[in-house]
């Protein structure tokens, strides 16, 4: 006479232990790197707010910017941020292009955003013909 199976066998355990131990690993490892990417774009986006703040000083100033480099350091999200802005000559005498980099503080090999934007002199010089 057959003795019928009661429960499972060692294999049987072993192997569903082994796959349970698969689906966390990959579980883990996709959480991980979403908590990587968040952390990312976080940087980024606050970067950018910095650089676009700093660009805002620049637009909403009265006169026209003078071609040179600045730097300065502040916090946005409880993070100290450092940016580098530099205002460059273009063809057009009339017009200065502001280039604003933005890294952390004490970073400045990691630039998380680069902006850039132009202001228009607000008092043109006169051209012959025009």
């Amino acid at each position: 006479m057959m003795r019928q199976q009661q429960g499972f066998n060692l294999i049987e355990i072993m192997f569903a232990l082994l796959l349970l131990g698969l689906v966390i690993t990959v579980s883990v490892e996709t959480s991980s790197g979403d908590i990587a990417s968040y952390n990312r774009m976080k940087d980024t986006t606050l970067a950018r707010w910095v650089a676009f703040n700093q660009l805002a000083v620049v637009q909403t100033s009265k006169g026209f910017p003078a071609i040179g480099k600045t730097e300065g350091k502040l916090e946005m999200g409880d993070v100290p941020w450092q940016w580098r802005q530099e205002i460059l000559a273009t063809p057009d005498v009339d017009l200065r292009k502001v280039k604003v980099s933005v890294f952390r503080e004490g970073q400045e090999k990691q630039i998380l955003a680069v902006e850039l934007a132009y202001v228009a002199n607000p008092q043109p010089k006169q051209r012959n013909g025009l």
